[in-house]
């Protein structure tokens, strides 16, 4: 595999976690057509529509939440069953009191932009887009809601609507910092949505703000300067800025593929055994008995045979080479049965550090023991495995046909199907 990798820039793929956070926020799509299968909105060309509009009122109205008791009642008794490490690990410090008086703020819609032919324009297909070319904005099936405790902003949350019974649920939780510059936020009365392009960013990279009578991009956060919500753009300037951030990436990942190209084998040495032990094993005692539920420990006796499994690279494809990401994914195990995967990412300064870890999604592979590695394409996941002495990439989900492990595919295969 070592003789494929080649570096370039791009970002690293999500984990075996966020697959399964898309393919929940895909049967969202799916069941609540309703809500989001007509919010389409204005594309922008100079010929029909006026630049400064981006979304009219009919789409600022249906993409609206209502926040019922029902729904933040949901949120505040998700928030209080889940354990202190989940936060933490996210960079949040919340005590018991601010948990008792929790109330919640105007749900933000989460929009992604779309060239003329509909693709999603995200961290890795910025390139696609070409500066004042039109696009447009889809509804993502999700809202950023602000968590407060007696005034006190806390957090934001990712509330989207089951497929099973069509309850709203609480996604995920985070953006260290933000929150609280949210607060502040001199225009925070004016959004009506915000734009995502990195799943981690959730949602939030950009604020849509009405401002005299126009729509303005604004910047959540400016690496460069540290300043939150300081930088607002037009339509074609946004473009433009996510053309040059992406050649920015690309000169930073380009230096980072190269630190890490030989570097794909990850040994448990006792000191990484020791921090997922820590950041995994040692604390799920406190998780309360619903939490622990959901990752299908339904015995507390289970609590007591824990282990480790194989770690397992992330690649991703660049340049038409198959390219180590730096990461890897860390299957958990109770009685033999995968609960649970956490992510190792190998940092510049040649350490080790725990990046996430959530539920295993999906269905079990049944030849486990012919992986040797993922593959994340934007939301398309696939196992990697070594075959009759060469390497298959069997899909992990099949988006149009909901079918898990059918397709396989060579390398090749996979570049061709990238280029339609």
């Amino acid at each position: 595999m070592k003789e494929n990798i080649q570096n370039f820039p791009i970002f690293a793929a999500e984990t075996n976690y966020y697959f399964k956070k898309y393919k929940e926020r895909r049967q969202i799509m799916k069941k609540l057509t309703l809500i989001i299968s007509l919010l389409s909105v204005f594309v922008i060309t100079n010929a029909q529509v006026d630049e400064t509009r981006i979304l009219d009122s009919a789409t600022v109205q249906k993409n609206e939440l209502k926040m019922t008791p029902e729904i933040e009642e949901m949120v505040i008794t998700t928030l209080k069953n889940w354990p202190e490490e989940f936060y933490s690990n996210r960079g949040i410090n919340i005590n018991k009191e601010q948990l008792e008086n929790l109330h919640l703020g105007k749900p933000i819609p989460w929009y992604n932009i779309k060239n003329e032919q509909l693709e999603p324009i995200s961290t890795y297909s910025v390139p696609r887009m070409a500066a004042g070319e039109p696009f447009s904005l889809r509804f993502f099936g999700a809202w950023n809601v602000p968590v407060m405790s007696d005034g006190e902003p806390l957090l934001f949350g990712i509330i989207s609507f089951s497929t099973i019974n069509g309850a709203p649920s609480l996604q995920e939780v985070g953006i260290k910092n933000t929150i609280e510059h949210f607060h502040n936020y001199e225009y925070k009365d004016s959004i009506i949505g915000s734009v995502g392009l990195s799943i981690r960013n959730m949602g939030m990279d950009f604020l849509i703000i009405r401002k005299e009578h126009k729509d303005i991009f604004v910047e959540v956060y400016d690496k460069a300067t540290g300043e939150y919500f300081k930088n607002e753009y037009g339509p074609d300037e946004l473009i433009t800025l996510l053309i040059d951030w992406d050649a920015k990436e690309k000169e930073a990942k380009s230096r980072y593929y190269d630190f890490v190209a030989d570097k794909s084998e990850l040994i448990l040495t006792p000191e990484i055994t020791e921090m997922l032990n820590t950041k995994l094993f040692s604390r799920m005692k406190d998780w309360s008995d619903h939490y622990l539920s959901q990752f299908g420990i339904k015995d507390r006796a289970q609590l007591e045979h824990l282990h480790l499994g194989k770690p397992i690279p992330t690649y991703t494809i660049v340049n038409e080479n198959l390219t180590f990401t730096g990461s890897w994914t860390v299957q958990a195990f109770s009685n033999g049965e995968l609960f649970y995967a956490a992510t190792v990412q190998l940092e510049d300064d040649g350490k080790y550090g725990f990046v996430k870890g959530g539920s295993a999604g999906g269905p079990k592979y049944e030849h486990e023991e012919l992986i040797v590695g993922f593959l994340t394409i934007g939301r398309t996941s696939f196992l990697i495995i070594r075959k009759d002495n060469k390497e298959i990439f069997v899909m992990m989900y099949d988006w149009k046909t909901g079918e898990y492990y059918k397709n396989e595919y060579s390398l090749s295969e996979i570049i061709n199907l990238l280029k339609k």
